[in-house]
């Protein structure tokens, strides 16, 4: 059989194939066609929505408004300007000591599914030691079981951070001792604590130092 033959053949047979399966192939296009307008409709529409979020996010930061509510309206949005939206309010209500509503934020930013392991960390790190300080500043208990979520949510094997990590393990054993006004000499949890960080290789001697002057201060106060 000839070259051209065989190809008049093969033309017969598309073109069969065509004629035969024409309204499946139809249907194919129109739902090809409706995917791709789809997507550049969502894509649109997201872009869009990016461009709205920073342009308000960048408003506020350099206009500095007292009350921040136009970050409000951007909390919710699933883009980094809502990231960025949260630790701004939060920095903001923990300079005004509204702990509580910080706390709030520090816990939807941490149950973020897109947010890197490592700002996860740096921000549950941030969050303990603020949480730590207020328990005290409010004279509660209330915040310690949140600072014990937010301590397990660090890394402790990301460069630097499994030092941080026990000394806010200590922090809290501490800061829960004085809240209850319990006995720190008679408390092995917080000893064991202590002893397990100052014996350790792992934990850098700024870290020690700091977690002997709390500890001495404990013992003779």
């Amino acid at each position: 059989m000839s070259q051209d033959n065989k190809n008049i053949n093969l033309f017969k047979k598309i073109q069969n194939f065509i004629f035969t399966n024409y309204i499946k192939i139809l249907i194919l296009l129109v739902i090809l066609f409706v995917v791709f307008i789809g997507h550049q409709s969502y894509s649109y529409f997201k872009i869009q929505n990016i461009k709205k979020s920073s342009i308000i996010f960048f408003d506020v930061i350099q206009d500095d408004q007292e009350y921040l509510i136009s970050l409000e309206n951007l909390i919710d949005d699933d883009n980094i300007f809502s990231i960025l939206s949260k630790l701004k309010l939060i920095q903001k209500n923990n300079n005004n000591k509204n702990y509580s509503y910080s706390n709030e934020l520090y816990k939807e930013l941490l149950s973020s599914p897109n947010l890197d392991n490592l700002y996860k960390t740096a921000i549950a790190s941030n969050a303990s030691y603020t949480m730590i300080n207020a328990s005290y500043e409010d004279n509660t208990i209330n915040y310690l079981n949140d600072i014990s979520i937010y301590i397990n949510n660090i890394n402790d094997e990301l460069d630097g951070y499994f030092s941080i990590k026990k000394e806010l393990e200590y922090l809290l054993i501490v800061t829960e001792i004085d809240l209850n006004k319990s006995e720190y000499n008679n408390n092995s949890k917080a000893l064991n604590k202590y002893n397990e960080i100052f014996n350790s290789s792992f934990v850098s001697a700024s870290i020690k130092e700091r977690v002997k002057k709390i500890h001495e201060f404990q013992l003779y106060k």
